[in-house]
């Protein structure tokens, strides 16, 4: 069939070069449009639900509202895990779906439990959705700031409510703005109980005077002298003054009673949860951008950020807004970062064409399969919603070098049939001939390499989410380069793959013209478009010199040099010959060798440590440490400003955004314990920018964008900023100082400091009592937090129903942790660490003056507690008016006590007389998962890998601690998704190993030659494993991802070199000159040296293609390191192997063969 295909292709060119003109229009346009990210979106699909039940004890907000929710929420389908959580005042539900979920079914099936369920829960309190985004969807921050001192807290924050959230809300792709920081405007109705007492009031009188003097009511329409008027009660509060002329009742005389004769009215702040903080100079009001699910990252910032500057200009005079997070430096930084690495691999792999064929056209053809097939997986992303980020790009970056391994094949057998040709056939019947002898061959080995990657599919939750847009791209760009070489490579040989591509007989005049035309015809075609007004890219003026180049190159006479005349082919025969020459003489030592070289290999893989996934450079840090539990919000502001503070005194660090508690999201359902600080960092080095006034200058930018890259319109001034610098000990560094400069331009003696040794130094300088650190990156935080509910490496987690067994056997296991090696930090959640204040109602005592449980509360909840008992409307603008009593009433345990409650006969009992008053410890968060207690430690290490780590921490902690009945412990963090990702592979990767080998089986038609190919896929592993070893990397999904990919270029190169070997053979025994071992040597020898130059291209094009990979610094570079490592010691393992193994084992069968004929 493939044949067929090959044949039909050169009859129907046209056809065929219409097609591909069809892809590379489609291409463009798909990349044009397509969605930019840093990563993919690795988080689970969750649907949140938040309840506010305001003033409300963590213990009590369990009971009455996360505990029926969560139990209620289990029996979603296709819910995984419910997590619980319940703080002062608020209970929040994360309902985490299986892969796969559609978000949006999802929140319809969980409003349907929500209806179901809401019926339990207290009296006016309304449980409500979370916004429709993701755990990544903090993709910017920034903050208010007044610079003119007029402004207070409480002032920036009514322009983030009530002017720039709603505006920034109504940007395309935003879910939710959330505000933080500041201080939320309240008006304080303070009552004196004396006064109360005195004219013989009652509080919750008081209430509903409040409550009813604050309304706008509609009295339908009047009709006067032919006009309709709309007819209105005006009587909202809108200012203090209303509130103070509020009538709440009369004394003896008939006097109205005012509200301000019974209480005294101020503004002040709203009790709050969260404080927002930069660089250490003090607090901020600012805003929080929760994208929405599925959206274009980057276009969502610079549409939020071109909002922003068009709303500043509306703000008061000295108050701007300060950029605290920006996530599209991340995303341009890594999408920049591996599109250079793109074109530098297309570069090196044209290079490398032109160095083994010495033929410009030929190289030509080999390539044109790279930018075609790129081309068809931007097309196939675009129409399955996969956005270009450093993963989705990075199956293509590792697919280059093996994309033109078909082409090059192709091509350098068209040379070799040409070379042998001597006018026998006609140009195309050669070309036919050519393409027909190896393109199964290689069409099929492109297929096992597609095949290999089948367990990268089968990867679930987060190690799936990250790698599967890799595994897309590099199928998609595999399986177009396979079918572009049987199809479009053999057509454009019979146009490039000759002498001269026109004819010789040609006029000189018209030879002229064409030039001519090739020369200036896509350039002058630009300039034309834009000089009627065509708006252009801004690199179409590039595209047509490189085009116009190219189209003149190519028609240039070039003769097609014999193999024999190339002087890399008779470098590389005149050293293999003599290598396969004494492999062969010395089979069984060959053979024995190759498996101690294999057997040793075992020692390095047996040090490997383990982990789940590379940590992904950002770029920027997160600091988030945790202090203990009843922490007051006025000693949280004042830690969280010193640790700021600290950390800007770094040069390394450009921005430090600082938040404690909670933003007013439910995607943030952080305690007040808990610190959030984003750190910023510098470029490495940083200029000031110079901008040089150009003659063009003034020109459109797709005609000088050229012109740039000979004379730049900007350049690097003074340096600004610089990260420190270490010594690094060289071999050389005691040797004479001339040869250690000269040695130093290559390998430098300095350095700049690493993130990791830079987070290790604020470590060092953050060190507060109560306050234990964990140092992480913000997008993988979140990333972490969502998925496992763990911000550190290693997390665990302890269930079982009594909050107080669950605190103390987290005490003992963090004191165990502390003392292993490779432990940072541990911290133990103190779930009973919150402080209570408990009046417990005696029910005697209450029913003695005809008092309810629920009359006693209400005094507690609105006079100790204070209430939100309306709110006022001004303008746009909603403020909470808030009832209760002095502060020195609350704040006082005696005063407390002496608290009165309104009885109905009008007497007023002291509140000691009603209740038991004690003071102790509960908890001042409460977690659950799946509606069991849990307690969380957080564990974080350092030099030392994950999965060793995790396995020396289980046998101590089982050795130690024994776990009462009803309790369990879970590892979790990093460590749940390594071992989730090691048992599915275990599985799909001897099921990928049998398919390749069917596939083989397939194509020889022979089972031993199948299992030759595949017995030299060990031998790759030497390599791959070595490397590894002494890049100190751990094994990770992405190690195994390289690995994968490996297995199925060994084969390829099996494959090939069986090809060229059974054809040597073939051919020898046709022409009856297969008789002797001797003849058996001469056709191996033809088959595996003479043929030597497509094996190595197709090596040298892998190999070198992922050499820019492997030297990657930007971001991402982390893990597309892991995966191109142990591809490339693999590759040269295996390839060096392949040359020997593969001829010296087709020997051995071959001469059973002979001797069996005999």
């Amino acid at each position: 069939m493939i044949e067929k295909i090959i044949e039909w292709s050169i009859k129907n060119k046209f056809i065929v070069i219409l097609a591909t003109v069809f892809i590379i229009f489609g291409g463009v346009l798909a990349m044009k449009d397509m969605p930019l990210d840093a990563i993919p979106d690795l988080s689970d699909v969750q649907v949140i639900i938040q309840t506010n039940y305001p003033g409300q004890a963590p213990q009590v907000v369990e009971d009455q509202i996360t505990y029926p929710l969560t139990t209620a929420m289990l029996s979603v389908p296709f819910a995984k895990v419910v997590r619980g959580y319940s703080f002062f005042g608020l209970s929040f539900v994360y309902i985490i779906f299986e892969d796969g979920t559609d978000l949006y079914w999802a929140r319809s099936r969980v409003l349907e439990y929500l209806n179901f369920v809401s019926g339990r829960l207290p009296e006016g309190v309304t449980p409500s959705l979370g916004p429709d985004a993701t755990g990544v969807g903090w993709v910017y921050e920034y903050v208010l700031k007044d610079t003119s001192g007029r402004y207070d807290l409480q002032q920036l924050r009514s322009i983030q409510d009530w002017y720039l959230r709603y505006e920034l809300t109504a940007v395309p792709g935003v879910a939710e703005v959330a505000s933080v920081g500041g201080f939320v405007k309240q008006y304080q109705v303070v009552v004196d109980p004396n006064k109360l007492l005195a004219y013989n009031l009652s509080l919750q009188k008081v209430r509903r005077a409040i409550q009813r003097s604050n309304n706008d009511v509609g009295g339908r329409l009047v009709e006067m002298g032919e006009t309709e008027f709309m007819v209105r009660g005006l009587g909202y509060i809108r200012s203090s003054e209303d509130l103070e002329n509020i009538a709440v009742g009369a004394d003896q005389n008939g006097t109205p009673v005012l509200l301000k004769n019974i209480a005294h009215i101020q503004i002040g702040p709203e009790l709050r949860r969260g404080i927002l903080e930069l660089n250490g100079e003090g607090e901020v009001a600012g805003g929080i951008i929760v994208m929405r699910y599925g959206e274009n990252a980057l276009e969502v910032i610079r549409n939020v950020k071109k909002r922003i500057r068009e709303l500043e200009k509306g703000l008061p005079e000295g108050v701007i807004i300060e950029t605290g997070y920006d996530r599209s430096g991340l995303i341009e930084r890594a999408v920049h970062a591996l599109s250079g690495k793109l074109v530098e691999e297309m570069l090196v792999v044209a290079l490398i064409c032109m160095i083994f064929l010495v033929h410009f056209r030929s190289a030509f053809v080999a390539i044109i399969t790279l930018p075609v097939g790129i081309f068809v997986s931007f097309i196939v992303m675009h129409f399955m919603g996969i956005n270009a980020n450093i993963m989705s790009l990075g199956g293509i970056a590792i697919a280059i070098g093996v994309m033109v391994d078909a082409s090059v094949v192709l091509v350098e057998n068209a040379h070799k049939h040409l070379e042998r040709n001597n006018g026998k056939k006609s140009h195309t019947e050669t070309i036919i001939a050519a393409s027909k002898e190896v393109g199964p061959a290689l069409f099929y080995s492109l297929l096992i390499i597609t095949v290999s990657f089948l367990p990268v599919f089968s990867l679930e939750e987060q190690s799936g989410r990250l790698f599967k847009p890799l595994a897309y791209t590099k199928t998609f760009a595999m399986g177009a380069s396979a079918v572009l070489a049987i199809t479009i490579v053999p057509v454009l040989m019979t146009f490039f793959v000759r002498d001269n591509v026109l004819d010789s007989g040609m006029k000189k005049n018209r030879k002229n013209m064409i030039f001519g035309l090739a020369g200036i015809g896509p350039i002058f075609l630009v300039f034309l478009l834009g000089i009627l007004g065509v708006k252009l890219p801004d690199w179409s003026l590039a595209a047509a010199i490189v085009i116009s180049f190219l189209a003149v190159i190519c028609m240039i006479p070039q003769k097609i040099q014999p193999e024999s005349k190339n002087p890399i082919s008779r470098f590389f025969i005149l050293i293999y010959r003599p290598f396969i020459r004494i492999a062969l003489k010395w089979r069984k030592t060959t053979v024995a060798l190759s498996i101690i070289a294999l057997l040793i290999t075992f020692s390095p893989a047996s040090k490997l440590g383990s982990e789940f996934i590379p940590p992904l450079n950002e770029g920027d840090l997160l600091y988030m440490p945790t202090t203990l539990p009843g922490i007051s919000i006025t000693k949280a502001r004042e830690l969280l400003q010193q640790t700021d503070k600290i950390i800007q005194s770094f040069p390394e660090v450009k921005l430090t955004l600082g938040k404690i508690g909670r933003a007013e999201t439910p995607t943030d359902p952080a305690p007040l314990s808990m610190i959030e600080t984003t750190i910023t960092l510098r470029p490495e080095i940083e200029y000031e920018t110079e901008t040089i006034k150009r003659f063009f200058s003034e020109w459109p930018v797709w005609m000088k964008k050229p012109l740039t890259w000979i004379l730049p319109e900007e350049k690097n001034g003074k340096i600004i900023s610089q990260w420190r610098k270490r010594k690094v000990n060289r071999f050389f560094s005691n040797w004479p100082r001339l040869i250690k400069r000269t040695l130093a331009l290559i390998w430098p003696e300095e350095r700049y400091i690493t993130i990791d040794e830079l987070a290790g130094e604020l470590d060092s300088a953050i060190q507060f009592p109560g306050l234990t650190n964990a140092w992480t990156m913000p997008i993988k935080t979140r990333i972490d937090m969502l998925s496992t509910g763990i911000k550190t490496p290693v997390g665990i987690k302890l269930m079982g129903p009594d909050l107080e067994v669950l605190s103390e056997l987290g005490t003992k296991i963090e004191a165990l942790v502390r003392n292993i090696p490779g432990t940072r930090s541990a911290y133990s959640e103190r779930v009973t660490g919150g402080n209570y204040l408990d009046f417990n109602i005696r029910r005697d005592q209450i029913a003695r003056y005809g008092l309810t449980v629920g009359d006693v509360q209400d005094v507690i909840m609105t006079a100790i507690g204070g209430m939100n008992v309306t709110y006022t409307v001004e303008g746009l603008e909603r403020y909470p008016v808030n009832l209760r009593y002095n502060r020195e009433l609350r704040d006082d345990p005696e005063r407390l006590k002496r608290v009165l409650v309104p009885t109905p006969s009008g007497a007023q009992v002291p509140l000691i007389q009603l209740a038991d008053f004690s003071i102790h410890k509960g908890p001042a968060g409460i977690k659950s998962e799946n509606s069991r207690r849990t307690a969380w430690i957080y564990v974080d290490i350092k030099g030392v890998d994950v999965g060793s780590y995790v396995k020396k921490a289980m046998e101590v902690v089982n050795k130690e601690i024994d776990f009462p009945t009803g309790y369990s412990i879970v590892w979790s963090g990093q460590y749940e998704y390594m071992e989730k990702a090691r048992k599915t592979l275990k599985v799909i990767v001897p099921v990928t190993l049998m398919l390749i080998l069917i596939l083989l089986y397939l194509h020889f038609r022979n089972i031993i030659e199948a299992v030759i190919v595949m017995a030299t896929l060990p031998f790759a592993l030497i390599g791959g494993i070595w490397l590894l070893y002494l890049l100190e990397y751990n094994i990770s999904v992405a190690v195994v991802v390289g690995f994968i990919a490996l297995a199925g270029l060994a084969a390829e190169t099996g494959v090939v070199m069986l090809v060229y070997l059974d054809e040597a053979y073939t051919s020898k025994k046709k022409a009856g000159v297969m008789n002797t071992p001797a003849d058996l040597h001469d056709a191996i020898i033809d088959g595996a040296v003479e043929r030597v130059r497509p094996k190595l291209m197709t090596v040298a094009t892998t190999l070198i293609g992922l050499l820019p990979v492997m030297w990657g610094t930007g971001a991402g570079s982390q893990v597309m390191k892991r995966i191109a490592s142990p591809m490339v010691g693999g590759l040269v393992s295996s390839t060096i192997l392949t040359l020997v193994i593969i001829p010296v084992v087709y020997d051995i069968w071959k001469r059973f063969e002979l001797k069996k004929q005999k």
